[in-house]
Formats: C-alpha cells, structure tokens, sequence
C-alpha cells in the first residue's frame, strides 16, 4: 500500500461509516432510500480502492462502477421523494 494518500484513506473509511450507517438505518427505521444510499457508496468504496491500485480494475470497470453509483443515488433521491 505504499504510496496511497493518507486523505484517500480517510475518505474511504468515511464512505465505510455512511454505508454501515445508511444500513443501519434503512434496518431499524424501514427506510428503502437508505438501501440506495449504502449501495451508492458501496460502490464509491470499490471505485475508490481501485483508483488507489488496492483493487485491480480496468478503467472501464471503474467508469461502470462510477456510473451505476450515480444511477443508485438518483434512485435514492426518488424513494426519499416517495416516502415523504
């Protein structure tokens, strides 16, 4: 791991607590935008390992990944919409 940003690392880390607790919360207060939320920086967590060189994924992947991210979020924000 030589070489990696102490700031990336700690901007991972953060992105671990938001989905444990987006997870945690979609769990106790039945809340489905929050499953979107934890899945979004679910895949922020994996795209951001492998920009770092922890994960071995092609550009493409992390294009993909950078994407459907994007495309979860935007679910989120429509079930947050719905639920209120």
């Amino acid at each position: 791991m030589t070489g990696v940003d102490p700031l990336q690392l700690l901007s991972v880390l953060l992105e671990v607590i938001i989905v444990a607790g987006a997870v945690f919360i979609a769990v106790k207060k039945q809340k489905r935008s929050s499953w979107a939320i934890a899945a979004t920086f679910a895949l922020y967590v994996f795209f951001d390992l492998s920009r770092m060189g922890i994960l071995p994924f092609t550009a493409q992947v992390d294009g993909f990944l950078f994407l459907i991210a994007n495309v979860t979020m935007l679910v989120a924000i429509w079930l947050m919409m719905q639920e209120h």
